[in-house]
């Protein structure tokens, strides 16, 4: 254990030195602990001047929220359980840490700290939304660490959770078939208690809300713990709060302590999913893309051949081709069936407060700045076709990351559709949108290249991520200003349609403005995203 102890505080002496010799490492963490600060300062300062000690939504909407925010990772690290595992170490553990005479026992506890560093990384959004919080719940800055203190114990528990599942069941069917058959039966109760409290009731709202103040939603497994300790914390219960922190925190050690009893030799366990995430790193690194994405024993369906479009064009119908044969949905997949159902229920809670739309976009735009990612287009750098097109560089960037953004597009027009529905709003509304959003993506994808191409690094990951959205926030702000002038000074219920064509006009010429500044890329194929690693 001492030695463990020494490798924990080498690398956060290491990591503090290289803070203080990189000046904008150095920035990046002052502007990080500047923003939580500042976060803390401007709620006490807000409630001063106004006087508010609550929101216009009840806590118990913020409770459901919570819920269905943490069910999405549930149903994600049961998901990865079955297939890969967690990823709870890097390489260098592998090949140093496992053949050192320490024992297995430590090693595991050594991995659960670094996954509590990543939950915490993961979870740091929730701290930039103390202006939506607070204006809907009331909630101050000790309520949204509550939330976040949560999340942190919610994705503890559902990383050991993930590998234990993965130990388990790798290589038993059988098995895998229990796992799934136990994950319905946790949601089972929560859903004939809403069918009950509907049949009741006759209307969906009243029925969430019943089913969220009963005990069955409390005791739901992980997202009722942590949604039940984290509003009962807020609303002043201390007992029943530190009751289902304290349960999660119990589950998490019974489950760290039978994996370290049952299984000491549990390096076979944790390897598959360590060496394929060092392989698709290596990979993108070396420019060795085996398949889109990186596991080249992914089954792939050839029922259609042959691509469209000239030139530079070509290149989106050839990913148009590529998620059809990867999904049979196409551009349809697990994330977007539950970034819509969630979005959904959103509405359902929001419907009457008078801010459900501009409420939802906003939490949209948060998820979607996590969630976009960089899409198949930058992958095309690391082949030569793109670079062997014969149009500009500006074209061939533009089109080869079109495909992201057209999946964006069919997500938000099911999204904004049912959405729209279900707030009652006016189709021009719900039509702008869905522009908003869209492009809003294509945005998002412009920044990431633009930090590709001059960084050589991908800011929207790790540590970098606050940079990331710094960034984002800063590129978005001529616009937000502009709307709100705009559809201020108009007024009436032609001012938010207005402000959102301005916002929308403005992420246009953000994202192209993004891709001008990155063309250089295809001009200097020696850039570090495609240097290979030795």
């Amino acid at each position: 254990m001492s030695s463990l102890i020494y490798l924990v505080s080498k690398s956060v002496k290491n990591t503090v030195l290289e803070i203080l010799h990189k000046p904008a490492k150095l920035i990046l963490w002052v502007v990080t602990i500047g923003g939580i600060v500042g976060l803390f300062f401007l709620s006490v300062f807000t409630r001063q001047q106004t006087g508010q000690e609550g929101g216009f939504a009840d806590l118990i909407w913020l409770k459901g929220g919570f819920f269905a925010f943490i069910t999405i990772f549930v149903v994600l690290s049961v998901q990865k359980g079955l297939s890969s595992g967690d990823t709870i170490f890097d390489m260098s553990d592998v090949n140093l840490l496992f053949v050192s005479p320490v024992s297995p026992r430590s090693i595991l506890l050594y991995g659960i700290v670094r996954m509590a560093r990543t939950s915490f990384l993961m979870g740091f959004f929730i701290l930039f939304q103390s202006n939506s919080l607070g204006t809907a719940f009331g909630l101050d800055f000790g309520g949204l660490m509550l939330l976040f203190v949560g999340f942190l114990l919610a994705m503890c528990l559902l990383q050991i959770l993930s590998l234990l599942i993965y130990s388990l069941t790798n290589g038993n069917p059988a098995r895998k078939r229990v796992v799934q058959g136990i994950t319905v039966a946790v949601f089972l109760p929560v859903a004939v208690t809403i069918a009950m409290n509907l049949t009741k009731t006759g209307e969906i709202l009243s029925a969430l809300e019943a089913t969220l103040r009963t005990p069955v939603a409390d005791w739901t497994p992980v997202m009722g713990w942590a949604s039940a300790g984290a509003s009962a914390l807020i609303g002043g219960n201390l007992s029943g709060g530190l009751l289902f922190f304290g349960l999660i925190v119990a589950v998490a050690a019974l489950l760290i302590v039978y994996i370290a009893l049952s299984n000491p030799d549990y390096y076979e366990d944790v390897l598959v999913a360590t060496e394929t995430a060092f392989e698709r790193k290596n990979a993108a690194a070396s420019g060795r893309l085996h398949s889109p994405d990186g596991a080249s024993k992914r089954r792939v369906r050839v029922d259609r051949t042959g691509i469209g479009g000239a030139g530079a064009s070509a290149l989106f119908y050839k990913h148009l081709r590529e998620s059809f044969r990867a999904n049979r949905l196409g551009l349809w997949g697990l994330q977007s069936v539950l970034i819509v159902a969630g979005a959904a229920l959103f509405c359902v809670f929001m419907r009457g407060t008078g801010a459900g739309l501009l409420a939802l976009l906003q939490a949209l735009l948060w998820t979607q700045l996590f969630l976009i990612g960089t899409g198949r287009g930058l992958r095309e750098l690391y082949s030569h076709y793109i670079y062997l097109i014969p149009e500009s560089s500006f074209a061939k960037i533009v089109w080869s990351n079109l495909e992201i953004a057209f999946r964006v597009l069919v997500e938000s027009v099911v999204l904004f559709t049912v959405c729209g529905i279900i707030l009652k709003e006016q189709p021009v509304n719900i039509l702008l949108a869905i522009l908003l959003y869209t492009l809003y993506s294509l945005m998002l994808i412009g920044i990431n290249y633009l930090s590709l191409r001059w960084t050589g690094s991908d800011i929207s990951a790790g540590l970098l991520i606050f940079i990331y959205t710094i960034a984002v926030v800063v590129i978005m702000v001529p616009g937000l200003v502009a709307a709100i002038i705009v559809g201020t000074l108009i007024g009436g219920a032609a001012g938010f349609p207005v402000g959102m064509a301005i916002l929308a006009a403005w992420e246009l010429l953000a994202a192209l403005g993004c891709f001008a500044l990155s063309r250089g890329a295809l001009h200097n194929s020696d850039m570090p995203t495609v240097r290979v690693v030795k």
